[in-house]
């Protein structure tokens, strides 16, 4: 049962809650103490920690209230108790109507409205939000004509300093057992608490699941047994600290999205002592407010960490990833919500399918996606199927057992427990497909061995084709195909992205500036008409320019004028329907070409076409060095 300590300013009242504590069952008697108010909070202090209730008086009650976390039940005076009093006060006085004065804290007494008429007084309250003012309280009783006042200890000490008659606020059986009786209610509430917190405690503590409550602030309030021994600490090292900073790896803006906005979150994969651990966050929602959340916490797998010799090893073979998500480019909106979903994916194990075409980055988050899962610290092995012979890469990838111990490592054993990335994998022959079909279901198939052995290999494959017809045809394995594709993300062509492309100017041209030693700067000029030119190479071609204009340039400064000269060196189109091919490489002198031998070499057709004048015409064939001989 719920545990009660009863503090009060008087011993008399003590004598009288003494025998009826007893009439109520739900109340556990801790203490029934009198005390005065100068003790009153260093007594509630030391009682606090073994009761789960006080009932205490008037100041007394106010200033424990404001030291110390327990509920509080005041001894409220009831109406016939005070109005004996009033009447004690008016014969002692002698007088036909005097004027009292009432001073205490407004919640001691209840409605007092129709003490004139029944009691025949003249009934001046003085309510006080604080002990300090009832000092002042009785001064200005007796400067306003009171003959008399009722109130606590302090009012009447002060009172009998001045010779003003008074009276002590009584607190009779009546208002004691009132007290008792709101008690009673309060500790059958308390102890239904405890038996459903008892419960849920038993339930939550023989669940394998983790379970965590935060509260509005984000400060964890209890957890159970399993989620203490994920986290490796005791409940009470935990308990009252803030949640992310328990949970080092805990996304804060989801759990501030939940607590804020009441968004739920769900399969979060976090890594937590070296284990991968799906976190949900759930809004504690009561009446349309949210309150806090409930975090919940399954352990997926163990995460595997290669050690410094292997890391050596694999570093020096080019097997680890450079990029990451805030490494890159991103400022379009189709990247922008390719990077939250390439995210998303990354912390689950499942395959993941990129579609590009050549040189639009996917092997940049391919690098990104594994440095974004838990597999981070492992290998990142990169694999370009179309740069091998189809039996060649099937012993690349699957190696052989007879040279298993002398030979180097197979590529998929340099990616255990890591990223396995397959580019160009419409490339792989029907043989190899079943094998990585195996290595994705997590079994490896090494050539030459009779059985497959487990392996966790995570697999990120990519193609510029559609994988989708040669299955129709045949030429890839239906199966294989599903498994890659149940996580897939399209890479859009740098073009459909131009927002990205001065970020991606600036990112190579330092680069080869560093290595090259010569500093230049790019005119807006150039980052202009590099923005609006179309890539056909994509990053590639961005790549190979950037590296051309750091080692060609004459010039501090690049301009356009020398970095379109730059990308027609590099990546030359060519036109038909000329009597001698002339070659061209801005899709505007494409245009003119094309409409030069649509027309014969009319220039006067071609300008009209283009909506330019003649003029225009001939300076636009001018600048591209344009000499059609129609």
């Amino acid at each position: 049962m719920a545990k009660v300590a009863i503090l009060l300013p008087q011993a008399q009242m003590c004598a009288l809650a003494a025998p009826l504590v007893p009439e109520y069952s739900n109340i556990t008697l801790t203490c029934l103490d009198y005390v005065e108010t100068q003790f009153a909070v260093s007594r509630a202090m030391e009682v606090e920690k073994d009761c789960d209730l006080i009932i205490a008086r008037g100041v007394q009650a106010r200033l424990i209230k404001c030291n110390t976390s327990l509920p509080v039940v005041e001894v409220q005076i009831t109406t016939q108790e005070l109005g004996m009093e009033m009447l004690s006060l008016r014969r002692e006085l002698g007088e036909e109507c005097p004027r009292l004065g009432l001073i205490c804290f407004p919640n001691m007494i209840g409605d007092t409205s129709h003490y004139n008429e029944l009691f025949g007084i003249d009934l001046k309250c003085y309510f006080v939000n604080s002990h300090q003012e009832l000092t002042g309280a009785v001064s200005q009783a007796m400067e306003e004509g009171c003959r008399g006042v009722v109130g606590g200890e302090i009012v009447c000490e002060c009172a009998r300093a001045l010779n003003l008659p008074n009276r002590f606020l009584p607190a009779g059986a009546e208002s004691l057992k009132n007290a008792l009786e709101t008690a009673s209610r309060v500790c059958y509430a308390i102890d239904q608490k405890k038996r459903n917190l008892s419960e849920m405690d038993t339930m939550l503590n023989n669940t394998f699941s983790g379970i965590m409550q935060v509260d509005r602030n984000g400060v964890i309030q209890r957890l159970n047994r399993a989620a203490s021994v994920l986290l490796n600490k005791e409940a009470s090292e935990i308990v009252g600290r803030r949640a992310v900073d328990a949970i080092p790896n805990l996304n804060g803006k989801l759990l501030e999205d939940a607590l804020q906005f009441g968004l739920e979150s769900y399969a979060l994969v976090v890594n937590i002592r070296n284990k991968a651990v799906v976190v949900n966050i759930a809004p504690i929602r009561i009446e349309e407010e949210t309150r806090g959340v409930l975090l919940t916490f399954q352990e997926d797998r163990q995460i595997m960490e290669m050690n410094t010799e292997l890391r050596r090893e694999l570093f020096q073979r080019g097997a680890v990833a450079k990029f990451e998500f805030d490494s890159i480019v991103c400022r379009s909106e189709k990247m922008l919500q390719l990077v939250k979903t390439a995210k998303q994916m990354a912390k689950f194990n499942a395959p993941i399918f990129l579609r590009g075409e050549a040189g639009s980055g996917k092997t940049v988050i391919a690098q990104c996606i594994h440095k974004e899962s838990l597999n981070a610290s492992s290998a990142f092995v990169s694999v370009d199927c179309s740069a091998w012979m189809p039996e060649t890469l099937d012993g690349k990838l699957f190696g052989n057992y007879s040279t298993k111990k002398d030979g180097p490592m197979c590529f998929a054993e340099m990616a255990q427990n890591g990223t396995l990335y397959i580019s160009s994998v419409e490339c792989l022959m029907l043989e190899t497909q079943f094998k990585l079909l195996k290595l994705i279901q997590g079994k490896f198939y090494h050539n030459g061995s009779q059985n497959p052995s487990a392996t966790s290999v995570r697999i990120i494959a990519s193609s510029e084709s559609n994988l989708l017809e040669r299955v129709e045809r045949g030429e890839f394995r239906r199966d294989l195909y599903y498994a890659l594709t149940v996580l897939s993300l399209e890479v859009p062509a740098l073009r459909e992205r131009r927002e990205d492309i001065p970020g991606w100017l600036d990112y190579y041209m330092a680069e080869y500036q560093e290595k090259y030693k010569r500093f230049l700067r790019v005119t807006s000029g150039a980052k202009q008409y590099a923005q609006e030119y179309d890539w056909p190479g994509n990053l590639d071609q961005l790549n190979s320019v950037c590296e051309r204009v750091v080692m060609l340039t004459e010039k501090r400064n690049v301009d356009e004028v020398f970095l379109r000269r730059q990308i027609e060196d590099v990546t030359p189109l060519i036109t038909a329907k000329a009597e001698k091919v002339v070659v061209v490489q801005d899709p505007k002198a494409l245009k003119i070409s094309q409409l030069l031998s649509e027309y014969g070499g009319n220039r006067e057709k071609v300008a009209s076409e283009l909506g330019v004048s003649k003029t225009t015409l001939w300076r636009y064939m001018k600048k591209y060095g344009i000499e059609p001989n129609y």
